[in-house]
Formats: structure tokens, C-alpha cells, sequence
């Protein structure tokens, strides 16, 4: 099994050092980048690009939550877990999902713990098994922006930036997503609900994230707003 890919934010130089000596001692194989503020995580930063992000809230410049809360905005899933010598922020952390509340200094126990649990969530999270190239490759679903269908192959667009074309149909691969939280606003497309952060009036499409639109037909025009409108509500009784 692949590592797990960590993004560790901290403006002190010696708190990522810490933290890099505990993550070198858990179990679990990880992949670390490491940045000194959050201005410059926040440039980084793409959604799918990591599995965890320990983030530190009091830095320099834009603090940890101001930071977090704009990751929010971009992607919804990602696990991210607070190191911090205050739990001033706690209602806060729960508001923004946070996985874990980390006290500094953080022990070994903590990091082990949080990696298990992020392991757990990615292994076991919803997959769309896919044939390519002869081979069998099972995608979780949360990587997954939306399905395009042109001509005869059918396009995947992955939170990485990626894309995986196979041959076939999109109707083919429908039945893998149903009970999730995907919607086909046209016959060419599917989209990962997580991933919309708006419905564009004047285009008649959904604004995703990364800032693609993908088309709503006209004749799913009611469909696809009701649809987005019970996810969102949905998330929120969630949150709570």
C-alpha cells in the first residue's frame, strides 16, 4: 500500500523537526512536505495532493484556521488535524471538520492514532472499480471531480489533476455510484457533489471547484439544483 501523503504546516523550524521524528517512528509509511506559514501551504495546494494535513494555528501572517478555512473551500474531504499548545479553537475545529486536536507537545500515541485513522479512511473508503490497460484499478470515489463521456471513451477527472480515459460507456460505470453522492446533470456527465461549489445561473452549469463548469441540460435544470441543494443540506445535519 501506497504511503500516506502528509502536508506539515508550522512557521518554527524545530516544531516540523518534532513532528518528522514522530512520523518516522509510527508504523505507518508516510511522505511529508513540509511549509512555514500558511501562505505558502495555500499555494501549494490542490485538492487530492495529500492524504492529512497537520496544521499549526498560531503562525505568522494568516493563522491556521483562516488557512483551513479557505482549504475548506476548496476540498471538503480532507482529513486535517490541529497541532496547537491552546484548545481556545476547538468549536472551531468542529466547525471546519477537523479530523483531530492535537496538544503540543505531541506525543507518538497521538500520531499513531491519527495515522490509523486516516489509513482506515482512505482504505475503506467507496471505490469505482475500472478496467485499463488490461488491468483491474479500484479509484475511491473521493478522488473523483466528474466523468465525462466523449465519443466512445469515457474520462475521469481526478482531485490530483490527473485524467483516466478508458474505453466504453458512461452508463456502464453509473451503477457503481449510486447511493453516493453523485449527479448526472447531462448525458455526457457525472459529478462528485462534494466537489461543486456553485450553480452558474448564466452558463446553466456547475462551477466545481478546480474551476471547470461542467453543462446542465436544460431539461435537468430543476433536477440538478435540487440535487446540489440536498447535498448541501444533507453535509450540514452531518456537521452538526
Amino acid at each position: 500500500m501506497e504511503p500516506l501523503r502528509l502536508a506539515i504546516c508550522d512557521d518554527l523550524p524545530e516544531e516540523r523537526e518534532a513532528l518528522l521524528a514522530l512520523l518516522e517512528q509510527a508504523p505507518i509509511a508516510t511522505v511529508c512536505a513540509q511549509f512555514a506559514s500558511s501562505e505558502e501551504l495555500l499555494e501549494a495546494f490542490r485538492p487530492g495532493g495529500f492524504d492529512l494535513l497537520l496544521m499549526d494555528i498560531y503562525m505568522d501572517g494568516m493563522t491556521g484556521v483562516e488557512a483551513v478555512r479557505k482549504i475548506r473551500e476548496m476540498d471538503e474531504t480532507i482529513p486535517i488535524a490541529f497541532t496547537t499548545t491552546s484548545t481556545e479553537h476547538t468549536l472551531e475545529s468542529y466547525r471546519l471538520s477537523v479530523l483531530k486536536y492535537l496538544e503540543k507537545p505531541v506525543r507518538q500515541k497521538d500520531i499513531n492514532d491519527l495515522l490509523h485513522l486516516v489509513k482506515l479512511q482512505r482504505d475503506s473508503a467507496p471505490r469505482l472499480t475500472i478496467r485499463q490497460g488490461g488491468e483491474t484499478q479500484k479509484i475511491p470515489l473521493s478522488e473523483l471531480f466528474y466523468l465525462e463521456q466523449k465519443a466512445h471513451h469515457v474520462f475521469l477527472y481526478r482531485r490530483d489533476g490527473g485524467t483516466l480515459q478508458l474505453y466504453g460507456k458512461l452508463s456502464d460505470l453509473l451503477p457503481q455510484l449510486e447511493g453516493q453522492p453523485f449527479f448526472c446533470p447531462h448525458k455526457s456527465y457525472c459529478v462528485n457533489l462534494a466537489f461543486v461549489r456553485g450553480i452558474n445561473e448564466e452558463y446553466q452549469s456547475y462551477d466545481m471547484v478546480d474551476g471547470k463548469k461542467v453543462p446542465i441540460s436544460r431539461s435537468n435544470r430543476t433536477k440538478a439544483k435540487r440535487a446540489y441543494e440536498d447535498f448541501l443540506f444533507a453535509r450540514t445535519r452531518g456537521a452538526r
